[in-house]
């Protein structure tokens, strides 16, 4: 992978990461406080994340830049207009969400462990966190869900 390309799709996850970010923001609007703590701690990873990115390209002696600017980050990258009306709708859209992060993240990751280079395998093995934390996200949000069975 050359470094034009590396950059461009850290990038792009980036962008991804700072729209998770905005999903569990608002995490006091929920009635339930299972659900305030837990997208709270949703928010505090999503800005882990988000800083690990942007070390990662600071380091490469790139400029951390999100694509899109302004607007709804998700609904722009996935193409989809989230309304949501209920919990339960919340839970689902962003366990489909988190489902597509962990798809993301592990096809970026399998490019990188691919390339014999020292740089990329040790980026593939420290984003490795992300890719196991969005699938953790994904399990809790889709076991939450079963309450609303």
């Amino acid at each position: 992978m050359t470094e034009v390309e590396l950059v461009k799709e850290l990038n792009k996850i980036l962008t991804l990461e700072h729209g998770h970010l905005g999903m569990y923001r608002d995490f006091l609007d929920y009635e339930e406080k299972t659900i305030q703590r837990t997208f709270r701690r949703f928010m505090e990873i999503e800005i882990e994340h988000i800083d690990k990115l942007e070390n990662v390209m600071r380091n490469l002696g790139a400029k951390p830049s999100i694509i899109i600017e302004g607007g709804d980050i998700l609904g722009r990258m996935l193409g989809i207009t989230v309304n949501m009306t209920s919990t339960k709708t919340v839970l689902e859209t962003y366990s489909f969400i988190e489902k597509k992060s962990h798809i993301g993240y592990t096809e970026f990751i399998t490019k990188l462990e691919q390339d014999e280079d020292n740089r990329t395998q040790f980026i593939a093995e420290f984003l490795a966190s992300n890719m196991l934390e969005a699938k953790l996200m994904q399990l809790w949000l889709d076991d939450h869900l079963k309450s609303f069975a």
